[in-house]
């Protein structure tokens, strides 16, 4: 994952829950973003209590954000849940789907991780 999509995923959390500062424990809507799971990308998916929302092709990161939060808020949730690992067979068919499509602009090489580093020639 991309140090950028990293960026936009806790600015889009930060966001969504910036009005529970000044609010008691309990009532709010508490949104968490889950990234570096399978597909790669952003979040196909939001969970809250028993139900789903799946974002629709096109659909942008945050409209579809919105939109997961207010349905979940409408139905008395306080905790939703967007990405993760597929918990549903809809979610694992957009899954499978999203991988797929991600296979097919693969090259065959996986991403080098900004975390490692090349030994320098003093350990080699």
């Amino acid at each position: 994952m991309t140090n950028e999509l990293a960026r936009r995923l806790e600015a889009l959390e930060k966001r969504m829950n910036a009005e529970l500062s000044d609010l008691p424990p309990g009532g709010p809507l508490r949104v968490v973003v889950i990234h570096g799971c399978l597909p790669p990308g952003d979040p196909l998916w939001g969970n809250a209590g028993s139900h789903e929302w799946l974002r629709e092709p096109g659909e942008d990161l945050d409209a579809f954000a919105d939109r997961a939060a207010a349905a979940a808020r409408e139905l008395g949730e306080q905790l939703l849940m967007l990405g993760g690992l597929p918990s549903s067979q809809a979610q694992n068919d957009v899954a499978q789907a999203a991988h797929a499509a991600w296979l097919l602009t693969d090259d065959g090489v996986p991403p080098e991780e900004i975390s490692w580093r090349r030994p320098s020639r003093e350990f080699m």
